[in-house]
């Protein structure tokens, strides 16, 4: 099972890494925040260690990509405040039918309607176990750059042959290998 933590990074950071914690303790794989500690901030953003790189563009997609790739998302608002970009996530979650639980609910009345208030993270797992989330059958390349580059790179290794007629039946290889490369490239890189 893979989830997503967000929430204010200024206001609830012990709270993100418990949560982080209490997740990993019950067997789930917290895509994001992977490792909540802040290392490096720019202006009033924070990165964490899990922040390979110190674009906030790059880290705010990842994060993003990561939610879409959960089984559900995680809100820490111990005092309800969900701010800007914790609401933008919750939405993103939303978009993508990624179900949304807190412990606490939000101040903001609207977030509040569409984050569902349970009594743990124990509670969201078990209220998401066996629901299939599609996305998480292809990993993102803001996730996992090592094996979407390299899968990327061998998928375009197998289309040259039937490409350049040096496998299968020319047309029907071609067209098949073309089509399967395509949705493995639209995945992994967010490709419309």
């Amino acid at each position: 099972m893979k989830a997503t933590v967000s929430g204010s990074f200024h206001r609830h950071m012990v709270a993100i890494y418990e949560a982080v914690g209490d997740l990993r303790a019950c067997g789930v794989d917290v895509l994001s925040p992977s490792d909540p500690r802040v290392v490096d901030c720019l202006g009033e953003f924070l990165f964490v260690a899990s922040d390979r790189l110190r674009s906030i563009r790059l880290v705010q997609d990842r994060h993003l990509a990561a939610i879409r790739s959960s089984d559900f998302l995680w809100v820490v608002c111990p005092d309800g405040y969900t701010g800007a970009s914790t609401s933008m996530e919750i939405g993103s979650a939303l978009a993508a039918r990624v179900p949304v639980f807190s412990a606490s609910p939000a101040i903001d009345i609207t977030i509040g309607e569409y984050v569902r208030q349970v009594s743990g993270v124990e509670e969201a797992i078990v209220l998401t176990r066996g629901r299939p989330n599609t996305d998480v059958a292809l990993p993102n390349v803001l996730i996992d750059p090592d094996a979407v580059v390299n899968g990327a790179h061998d998928a375009l290794s197998a289309l040259l042959p039937a490409l350049t007629g040096q496998a299968g039946d020319r047309s029907r290889a071609a067209e098949g290998e073309l089509r399967r490369t395509r949705q493995t490239l639209k995945t992994a890189f967010d490709l419309s």
